[in-house]
């Protein structure tokens, strides 16, 4: 009973994801990131899924062997649903038999659109469009696309919790931002990433020099 949505930029190398659903903190366990791949465990959501999937990436860098291992690792793989966007190539998933209609995953240009549960067959096709009619970074491009969703049909339960994660250059996260209970989770997700946008790139000199960087009290204020 969720939607999410993978995206890449091709530009910046950055890669991430956004998901929310009907239950609260789907950021603890729908969606992980490493470089240059993202992996998605829902419905019904195994999150020890992910490291079998990210183990199986920084080895062989193939989605299809990524994808193979996590369906490998499942127990009662119908209840899954699986992705993988890979940083270049075409994205892959799996939704299984038991998943709840509407049910299934679409690639874009750049992302992968997931869902199960959802309101209409014209969510996914909104996230896609959403996505790639957006410009800007990749985190406020990723919160564009699942706010078509919701707009398009949503899930058949009330949203409760949302999340967002970039991953950029050195291995940094540059937005991992979660909103774990509301009932209004996609709102809230984007006023936090708008309030957040402008400290990035100061907390990320705080992390790769240090002697560099502002006093949090000047990034803070």
């Amino acid at each position: 009973m969720t939607f999410s949505l993978a995206g890449r930029d091709p530009a910046t190398g950055d890669i991430g994801f956004a998901v929310t659903t009907s239950s609260v903190c789907v950021g603890a366990r729908v969606g992980a990131v490493t470089d240059g791949c993202v992996v998605f465990s829902q419905a019904r959501t195994d999150p020890r899924l992910h490291k079998f999937g990210l183990r199986k990436w920084e080895e062989t860098g193939d989605a299809e062997q990524t994808l193979a291992a996590m369906k490998a690792a499942a127990t009662a793989l119908h209840w899954r649903q699986l992705g993988v966007l890979p940083a270049s190539g075409e994205p892959l998933f799996h939704t299984g038999s038991s998943c709840l209609d509407v049910a299934g995953g679409l690639a874009g240009r750049d992302c992968l659109a997931l869902g199960n549960f959802l309101g209409t067959d014209r969510v996914l096709p909104a996230m896609v469009q959403g996505f790639a009619s957006t410009s800007g970074d990749l985190a406020s491009r990723l919160v564009a696309g699942m706010l078509a969703g919701e707009t398009a049909g949503s899930e058949r339960d009330p949203l409760q919790s949302a999340t967002v994660v970039v991953l950029g250059a050195d291995g940094l996260k540059d937005v991992d931002l979660r909103v774990d209970s509301s009932v209004r989770p996609l709102q809230d997700l984007r006023e936090m990433l708008v309030a957040w946008l402008p400290k990035a790139a100061a907390y990320r000199v705080r992390a790769i020099d240090p002697d560099a960087a502002e006093s949090s009290s000047k990034i803070e204020h």
